[in-house]
């Protein structure tokens, strides 16, 4: 049950899941918050409270089933919701890591942590650029369904960022139509994604005495490549690494993909790297200049940013953050412009195509057992069936002009009347086994202070009859003498 302050309505609106049962260190009730349409305008705090109730089975047949009652106190700020260009929405659906599935670390340099278990979610390795955003002045949403599940009129940008996963055909169609005719701007970060060197780098596992196999890359780069198809937009399956400066910013390239093919309305940045995968595989030092790493392309509606490396953005990337830079991408494609701001001298060049080797699909044999999008039907790979966008019911709640019982909060929220309390605490009385368990106890202490009195006893005697012993040795010495 729910209980809101008297006059807020149902402007917040509450829906639990719960696991029906509950065991020691097992079970959970997950509460999702949520504003009703009718408070798009709200400014305000909305506060209350989730009853909860929680029914244990009899012990014994003389006892009926035993019920606890509490109260979780619930304060929500609530704002107008803001304007479209201030919305972004980060795709988390499309990532997979360690502990889901066997995918290595987007810094091969960082040679202690081999896999990729950091999470890569706002609140975890991506926490930083996510606070930088906010300091900025964008709201950041987590989309954790399909992209059928969001309405592209909502949000100004979309970010995928170090995806693993494949897209359904159904996502690529509204992708395309969501960016060509409803004005939604996508900015990808990528990595790396090579299928030689994720043969390579292979590790043995000393806990399961198994080499482990990886299942892809630092990103899924095939994916992404058929996911931008539509605008011509080609990854490539090579690996830099190497160090470069835009304006007065110094920047990291931490084993990045690089642009095969890009739109040619479209502006480039190129830089000098290194090869990371020839350098790993045949110990050999390959410098190329002018590899293009970041391309901007607006079209008529919407805009596409792309660029070959996540781990600037990273929190586990252990290189120099470039939050200024996605900053810099916000604000040319909020101005519709190729160029930098004032004080960066730097400009973006015209993309030249030529002619490419599309980036071949690696080995990985058990990726379908991670993927929430592909599974394997007689040895081949299809797609799942799409599941249904969540939906959460919200929960009736009711309005109340009371507070908390008694020692439940520090503070009051509306008028206190200690006659006339909504709900009160019903006590579970103490059962047998709490009794036995207390009478241990007392036991126990009365036996421990037996023993300690026992032990001075023999302590005090022993030390007695020493004394006595010495001295009846010293009075036959003197009669001796």
């Amino acid at each position: 049950r729910v209980a809101i302050t008297a006059g807020s309505g149902n402007i917040l609106q509450l829906s639990f899941r719960y696991s029906p049962t509950l065991w020691p260190w097992t079970g959970y009730l997950a509460i999702t918050l949520s504003v009703a349409e009718s408070g798009a305008g709200f400014a305000g705090t909305v506060e209350g409270y989730v009853l909860l109730t929680v029914t244990s089975p009899a012990t014994t047949e003389d006892i009926s089933d035993q019920t606890s009652t509490l109260h979780i106190p619930v304060k929500v700020n609530i704002i107008p919701t803001p304007p479209r260009k201030k919305r972004i929405l980060w795709d988390h659906f499309h990532s997979i890591g360690y502990p889901v599935g066997p995918f290595p670390r987007d810094n091969l340099k960082l040679h202690t942590s081999p896999l990729d278990w950091n999470g890569d979610h706002i609140h975890t390795n991506f926490n930083g650029v996510y606070k930088h955003l906010r300091s900025k002045g964008y709201f950041v949403e987590i989309l954790s369904s399909h992209f059928g599940c969001f309405d592209a009129l909502n949000y100004g940008y979309l970010f995928l960022v170090d995806s693993e996963d494949a897209f359904f055909e159904s996502e690529i169609t509204k992708l395309n139509e969501d960016v060509t005719a409803k004005g939604l701007n996508l900015l990808v970060f990528a990595d790396w994604y090579n299928g030689p060197l994720i043969k390579h780098i292979k590790f043995y596992d000393e806990n399961t005495k198994q080499w482990v196999v990886l299942q892809g890359g630092g990103a899924n780069i095939p994916a992404l490549n058929k996911l931008l198809a539509a605008w011509g937009v080609v990854l490539s399956d090579k690996v830099w690494y190497g160090k470069f400066s835009i304006g007065p910013h110094a920047m990291d390239y931490a084993s990045g993909t690089s642009l095969l093919s890009f739109p040619t309305e479209g502006k480039v940045f190129t830089a000098t790297l290194s090869d990371e995968a020839t350098e790993m595989i045949h110990n050999k030092d390959v410098s190329v200049s002018d590899v293009p790493i970041f391309g901007l392309h607006h079209g008529d509606s919407g805009s596409i940013a792309v660029y070959g490396d996540s781990s600037c953005i990273d929190n586990a990337g252990h290189v120099t953050n470039c939050y200024w830079f996605v900053e810099e991408v916000l604000n040319m494609i909020e101005k519709r412009s190729y160029t930098f701001s004032p004080g960066i001298d730097e400009s973006l060049s015209t993309w030249l195509q030529t002619t490419f080797r599309s980036p071949k699909l690696a080995s990985t044999p058990l990726f379908h057992q991670f993927s929430r999008v592909m599974t394997q039907v007689d040895g081949i790979l299809v797609f799942r069936d799409q599941k249904m966008c969540p939906v959460y019911p919200a929960v009736e709640s009711r309005d109340y002009n009371d507070t908390y019982p008694i020692g439940q909060l520090n503070s009051k929220l509306l008028s206190i009347n200690l006659d006339n309390q909504p709900v009160d605490f019903v006590l579970m009385e103490e059962t047998e086994d709490e009794n036995s368990i207390k009478l241990f106890y007392i036991l126990g202490f009365i036996t421990f202070l037996m023993v300690l009195v026992v032990c001075a006893f023999l302590y005090f005697m022993f030390s007695f009859f020493h004394k006595k012993r010495i001295i009846l040795y010293r009075v036959r010495t003197r009669r001796r003498v």
